[in-house]
């Protein structure tokens, strides 16, 4: 798990890694082609994994799990909104519409450094909540952690795309960008390892936990398709519009 979790961060900011030493072609390629890979991750990871291991474990009715989907998905929703305050999440698959440029947050530009120390504190507390999620899964099955992990690394690719891109317009030097990146982004391992300890404790309640997460990857799932929409609408001639 520690392995798997560990790893999982560091590649969630690869991208990022290729946007600060010049990979622009590479870097838009994942911003086009992300949006799709996380959304078919985090849908196999629900449908696929998730809810099979929390039936076949029996101790669940069928509408108490649709509630706590439900109830983890608008979770996930105020956690969301909440977060966006400070971080605009939702925008960060929006492309400006001049030619080999990556933008990231539409009209919500980081003017300050002060700015962006606070979108990587509250990238933090996101990767917190990335271990917690990873964390649970592998108590359930190492086979649920790493289908966990592989949405994780899907989703967060090209939203790190953006957080680099925003922190070098700030002009923050290149190695603190990939030092603090790398350091809110292995938020994710001790938050992991608490999670784990505390499930492997706490077996009883580890249906519920799962059902909740899965509402939250719904989420997360749902985000990425609304992407993929607009991306696919902002190529659509105005007429047909």
């Amino acid at each position: 798990m520690l392995i798997s979790v560990v790893v999982t961060a560091l590649l969630s900011i690869s991208g990022g890694v290729l946007l600060l030493y010049g990979k622009g072609k590479t870097v838009r390629f994942i911003q086009k082609i992300g949006p799709v890979i996380a959304f078919a991750v985090l849908t196999y990871a629900v449908f696929g994994d998730i809810i099979p291991e929390i039936l076949e474990e029996g101790e669940l009715e069928t509408m108490t799990l649709l509630i706590l989907i439900v109830a983890g998905f608008f979770a996930a929703t105020l956690i969301g909104f909440v977060m966006g305050q400070f971080h605009h999440h939702n925008d960060l698959h929006h492309h400006d519409s001049r030619p080999h440029t990556i933008e990231t947050h539409g009209d919500k530009q980081i003017k300050n450094i002060t700015q962006a120390y606070t979108m990587l504190a509250v990238d933090s507390v996101h990767a917190i909540a990335d271990g917690i999620v990873l964390g649970t899964g592998f108590i359930a099955s190492p086979a649920t952690g790493v289908s966990a992990c592989l949405a994780t690394v899907a989703h967060e690719i090209p939203q790190e795309v953006g957080d680099f891109s925003i922190m070098q317009r700030a002009k923050i030097k290149k190695g603190t960008i990939l030092k603090m990146q790398v350091i809110s982004s292995l938020a994710s391992v001790p938050a992991a390892i608490i999670a784990y300890l505390i499930g492997n404790v706490l077996l009883e309640a580890l249906p519920t936990v799962l059902a909740v997460v899965a509402g939250f990857l719904l989420y997360v799932a749902f985000g990425e398709l609304v992407c993929i929409f607009e991306s696919i609408r902002s190529k659509i001639p105005k007429q047909l519009k």
